[in-house]
């Protein structure tokens, strides 16, 4: 009988790794990305010209408790559509499929972002965590996080920030320092 326990103890705690790990990738990944963005940017090689688009995703579910939440939040959903009255080159997308259980279609991705479909597709990826944010620039992923800590703690800032660059960087082109 102990053994059995002890067999069912084993897949329980393989179960459970298993469930945490998309979100501990995502997390991963995240940190990867950010401190990759980070160096880059304090060597100057993060190129966001004026004119190139910044995609936010928000992956969402209709039937998901804490997307509900999220939506419903003044610093939600809602700021989420005014970024690109802030910032023009910014641009907000939801992907809000039909069901928690439910997996992602194509239809639900604008033809400038098909690439991100494509690619969560390739790796049986199509039913992420929700609330999931993401932030792609240059077509790829630079940021990718779940939750609503993450959205308002890491996404806005890093929108943000990304602006701030971008801002630095054409008011540098705009004024080029002369030299002596």
């Amino acid at each position: 009988m102990f053994r059995q326990i002890a067999v069912l103890l084993c897949h329980l705690v393989c179960v459970s790794a298993l469930a945490a790990e998309p979100a501990a990738v995502a997390q991963q990944n995240t940190a990867q990305s950010s401190a990759v963005s980070e160096t880059k940017a304090q060597r100057g090689k993060v190129v966001l010209g004026r004119d190139d688009p910044v995609y936010v995703v928000a992956h969402s579910a209709v039937d998901c408790p804490i997307c509900k939440v999220w939506r419903k939040s003044s610093s939600g959903l809602p700021l989420g559509m005014k970024l690109s009255q802030t910032w023009p080159h910014v641009h907000f997308v939801l992907i809000d499929r039909a069901s928690l259980r439910g997996s992602e279609d194509e239809s639900l991705y604008p033809p400038e972002l098909h690439f991100l479909y494509q690619e969560r597709r390739d790796r049986y990826q199509l039913s992420p965590p929700t609330p999931l944010f993401e932030i792609v620039m240059h077509n790829r992923v630079v940021l990718r996080l779940a939750g609503l800590q993450a959205w308002n703690e890491q996404v806005i800032p890093s929108v943000q920030k990304l602006e701030g660059m971008r801002e630095s960087a054409s008011a540098a082109e705009a004024h080029p320092a002369t030299q002596r």
